[in-house]
């Protein structure tokens, strides 16, 4: 009875003792994070594509604390103007790191999926989510503002290629349609350096496909035919019609017109620069219009229709709403992704 009452009481203080450590448990909660300060190396973007990998801007940003023991999360959100967080803002992780870094090309891809236009500064709102994703909590930095000119995203449009003796040791070049469903159609600039290039339409990269050789100056012929003739060097439009039979082959050199040129009556030379592949021409500008045009005449010419920096066939006059001295490039390399660029100096 003794031993009973023994293990009785013993159990009961130990019982006690328990609920008496569980009282004095301290339990820990997370509290509202402290907001991270966001910084960037570069807030005024020109982004080129002649250096993609190229460094834009570098964020950072100061650590946020939850006052709770439990790793703290960091993504970046980007959106427009008009979007301003409010739907679907890129996101990009970067788990516990203070600083992200993008490229060129990385900016100008966000760019042009915000809406964005090529070779018009825009911009881009830009901040920082803290995050501790146990207890859904999260602190948000102040908004910095991001003043973006983007260039174009190349559309890899249906193409055919040159294949033949021309440019020894350059890469197969190429012309193509202007809609993903216009298998008919082709063209492209071509700059020719030998003074005899010769070379026939395929649709591969090599002979052993589609062959379209000459079959009369001007006309095609499947699977066979004479090689196409480009008689000199020179920067030429090439066309093809693979459904009509029918190519042309012509040479350009390319000049600026227009009221904010000078005058409509005389055009200004253009410079082909062969190691980026643009013409190029440094000018001063007034405020007024002008348009590129080829050999002189305006066969061949091109306007902008929509302001955004792709030049259209016959387009409207493009507007120069500042004067100042600027530099002129007209970029034709690549097919069906044509661009050009006033850039005030």
């Amino acid at each position: 009875m003794k031993s009973l009452y023994i293990k009785t009481l013993t159990y009961s203080m130990f019982i006690l003792l328990f609920m008496s450590c569980k009282k004095d448990e301290t339990k820990v909660v997370a509290s509202n994070g402290t907001v991270p300060s966001l910084t960037a190396t570069q807030t005024t973007l020109l982004l080129s594509q002649e250096n993609p990998t190229a460094t834009a801007t570098v964020l950072s940003w100061t650590a946020s604390s939850f006052n709770y023991q439990a790793g703290v999360s960091y993504s970046v959100e980007i959106d427009s103007v008009a979007g301003n967080f409010k739907k679907e803002p890129k996101t990009i992780a970067v788990a516990t790191e203070l600083t992200k870094t993008f490229t060129v090309a990385e900016i100008n891809t966000y760019a042009n999926q915000l809406g964005l236009k090529s070779g018009v500064a825009g911009k881009l709102l830009v901040r920082v989510v803290a995050s501790i994703g146990a207890e859904k909590l999260s602190a948000t930095s102040s908004v910095i503002t991001l003043n973006v000119t983007p260039f174009g995203l190349e559309i890899f449009y249906p193409s055919i290629y040159l294949t033949g003796n021309y440019n020894a040791g350059a890469e197969v070049a190429r012309i193509s349609s202007k809609s993903m469903t216009d298998v008919v159609n082709y063209e492209g600039y071509v700059n020719l350096t030998t003074t005899a290039n010769e070379f026939k339409f395929t649709s591969t990269p090599n002979l052993q496909n589609d062959v379209y050789g000459m079959l009369t100056a001007g006309t095609l012929v499947l699977g066979g035919g004479s090689n196409i003739l480009a008689p000199a060097a020179g920067y030429y439009l090439i066309k093809a019609n693979t459904k009509a039979l029918t190519y042309s082959v012509t040479k350009t050199v390319w000049a600026a017109i227009g009221s904010a040129t000078g005058s409509w009556d005389s055009e200004t030379p253009m410079t082909y620069d062969a190691v980026n592949k643009v013409w190029t021409l440094t000018k001063v500008l007034s405020v007024g219009e002008m348009k590129f045009r080829a050999n002189g005449d305006y066969a061949i010419n091109f306007g902008d229709a929509e302001g955004d920096g792709i030049p259209e066939y016959n387009g409207p006059n493009i507007a120069v709403k500042s004067a100042g001295n600027y530099k002129i490039s007209l970029n034709l390399n690549i097919p069906g992704n044509y661009t050009y660029t006033l850039t005030k100096q």
